[in-house]
């Protein structure tokens, strides 16, 4: 018993530390094409950045040229660099139909959450334009990959919960979860240069308690959306420098 109490402070506070963090967060995916400076992205620390790997624009006065702009416009989630599944009991328990049925949504989701995050954010926040200008910044963005969250997979994490310790699944059970990954760019209309590229991964991140996104498909990716929409605001709003913290590795909460 006390060594089980032991392992569970041990998982909560080991959250908080870079090193645990990026080693219960989904792996980042292979950048893309979609990305003009793809193999150019670093990783990051979880204590600075939301995102895995991100390139920022060194030229100083390219942002100083940016803080200027007043208006945003968020084009359409791309698909168009979206992979086919990888996860066995993904494709087990989802048919390919179906998923494409469901990204299509997620992706119009994904950009009323942006517009949303924008235009509550605080101050000084940007107006969000349908149609962008020489004024304008253009926020970018694509689904690159996207495996449905395995319910049998859920179950079987829970049981790996039961014979070893509370909170062992959300350190060794990555293939049973489904993840999405996204990339991301920012660029000046105006000049047509990119100022900040990014690309990050989220899965479930069930921890200790029954946690509903467990045993449905996709529910949790609009739950991540939602976060991703926020987190980009908030970067690009500090001008790509890194200041904005990604979020806990594991949820340890019923809901």
């Amino acid at each position: 018993m006390l060594l089980r109490l032991v392992l569970l402070i041990l998982v909560f506070s080991g959250v908080a530390c870079r090193s645990t963090q990026r080693l219960v967060k989904a792996s980042p995916a292979d950048p893309t094409d979609f990305l003009q400076h793809g193999k150019e992205l670093k990783k990051t620390k979880a204590t600075d950045s939301p995102f895995l790997l991100e390139w920022t624009n060194p030229d100083v006065k390219v942002w100083e040229k940016a803080a200027e702009k007043q208006t945003l416009h968020i084009s359409a989630v791309s698909l168009q660099n979206l992979r086919p599944m990888t996860r066995t009991l993904s494709k087990v328990e989802v048919s390919e139909k179906e998923r494409q049925t469901k990204v299509k949504k997620l992706a119009s989701y994904f950009e009323s959450e942006l517009t949303k995050a924008f235009e509550k954010a605080a101050e000084p926040r940007r107006q969000v334009v349908k149609v962008p200008d020489k004024t304008s910044l253009v926020l970018e963005l694509a689904i690159v990959e996207l495996n449905p969250n395995p319910i049998s997979g859920g179950v079987l994490r829970k049981g790996i919960n039961i014979l070893l310790w509370p909170g062992a699944e959300t350190m060794m059970s990555h293939k049973l979860k489904g993840n999405m990954a996204i990339e991301g760019r920012l660029r000046d209309e105006g000049s047509k240069k990119t100022l900040y590229e990014f690309a990050d991964a989220e899965q479930n991140r069930s921890g200790i308690i029954l946690y509903y996104h467990d045993y449905t498909n996709f529910s949790y990716f609009r739950k991540a959306v939602r976060e991703w929409a926020v987190q980009i605001e908030a970067v690009i709003r500090s001008q790509g420098k890194s200041t904005v913290k990604d979020g806990p590795a594991a949820t340890f909460m019923l809901w």
